[in-house]
């Protein structure tokens, strides 16, 4: 049976702004933000969350905490591409955020390190709108802060999720029935889920199937109904359908393992001519030096065995394919007990690493020890790798709460 909101709900439609909707409920609760359509040509976020807000509002579901789905790259998505000047979702490195930050703050415009005006574009005005549409939220906030980036991909595709790997993002991202892909976060620079690290938000990437398929639509819209119940924002049950929601998700991603771990990522550009051939799927068993592409130098073959993963069949984009592997469900555990007893704190001690000369958060790893158990290790501890320098490799802890975002505005 249903249970209908008090008078003191709230629901908004954003028509077709920055704002697709929100649903607030007369308690107070977690607060979940979703993104939809952050690359232009991926509106199956889009559909699914005005899915979601019409059957919220039309049943008047009760609801403890606040739903908000934003559109992610305006521009792009009126123009069906990917993006216009720079991907989205490149574009989040902590100097690019702070700099946007500070120029919501004064009302000027953004500026690098050198103090010079940024070059504008299409992209830094939509991070200059979303970084305000955060603050705003964060300030309206009666609960915990969760965020879904909904994505959908260019090959065929069962439904997967992607994350920093905190044990908060973690937590979040298993409560769904489908495959987790872990250390996308240290092959990508600038994902925009980092940002959401470093405020102590928890946040995972769901990516539903294929970018104009009817079920990338269903497979977000299952999605945010589960999380909705798990979270506690609405009750078991309230939602229709919600009874074999779970069982068809998991169909969905039916025989593939549950955790999956990055192990390569091919970077192209488009001097490289880069051709994927035709029909491979994501998740598609590969082999060692099988041939899965072309560009102008020549056949480009696997380099060892895996899963193809995001394989790249669109215009834009400088991520060929990767290659993932399945990672046993044994080594979560053990990676949460070493992070929960604070194992990091013997990082500096592990053969061929030593603390950064600048980076309290951080430790390098000689170029000898890179390719050793040291790496493994670490990872489990909860660090990632993020930069090189002479063969050294600088691993950082995955981020707490560093600065929240209503700062840039003077909020409390």
């Amino acid at each position: 049976m249903n249970h209908t909101t008090s008078p003191t709900a709230i629901e908004e439609s954003g028509g077709q702004g920055r704002r697709i909707g929100a649903y607030r409920g007369a308690e107070p609760g977690p607060l979940v933000i979703c993104i939809a359509s952050l690359h232009g040509n991926e509106p199956a976020g889009i559909e699914a969350l005005e899915r979601v807000l019409r059957v919220l509002s039309m049943n008047r579901l009760r609801m403890c905490g606040d739903l908000v789905g934003l559109r992610g790259n305006l521009q792009a998505h009126n123009a069906g591409t990917r993006f216009i000047d720079e991907d989205l979702n490149r574009v989040w490195q902590h100097d690019r955020v702070d700099a946007v930050l500070e120029s919501l703050r004064d009302g000027g415009s953004a500026r690098d390190g050198d103090g010079a005006p940024m070059v504008g574009s299409a992209e830094l005005a939509e991070q200059r709108e979303l970084l305000a549409a955060f603050q705003s939220e964060h300030r309206r906030a009666r609960g915990p802060i969760h965020v879904l980036d909904l994505h959908t991909t260019s090959s065929e595709s069962a439904p997967f999720t992607t994350l920093g790997d905190t044990l908060r993002n973690r937590a979040l991202a298993l409560r769904l029935p489908v495959p987790v892909v872990l250390g996308l976060e240290e092959q990508i620079d600038g994902a925009m889920l980092h940002y959401f690290d470093r405020l102590g938000w928890a946040n995972i990437g769901i990516e539903a199937g294929q970018h104009t398929v009817a079920s990338s639509v269903d497979v977000h819209e299952e999605a945010v109904w589960i999380l909705l119940e798990a979270l506690g924002l609405i009750e078991t049950g309230d939602a229709p359908g919600g009874e074999d929601r779970r069982a068809r998700l998991a169909h969905r991603a039916e025989g593939l393992p549950r955790v999956l771990d990055v192990r390569y990522r091919h970077v192209v550009s488009e001097e490289d001519e880069f051709r994927m051939h035709p029909g491979f799927r994501n998740f598609d068993l590969v082999e060692a030096g099988q041939e899965l592409a072309v560009d102008r130098r020549g056949p480009v073959c696997a380099g060892f065995a895996g899963r193809l993963f995001l394989p790249l069949y669109q215009r834009q984009g400088d991520d060929g394919f990767f290659i993932v592997r399945q990672l046993a469900p044994a080594w979560l555990v053990v990676s949460r007990l070493l992070r929960v007893a604070g194992a990091d704190r013997v990082a500096p001690w592990l053969p061929g690493v030593r603390p950064h000369p600048a980076r309290g958060d951080a430790v390098v790893v000689a170029r000898w020890a890179r390719n050793r158990w040291v790496i493994g290790l670490l990872h489990l501890m909860g660090f990632t790798a993020r930069g090189e320098s002479g063969g050294a490799v600088m691993v950082r802890r995955q981020e707490g709460p560093v600065r929240q975002p209503e700062s840039a505005s003077g909020g409390g």
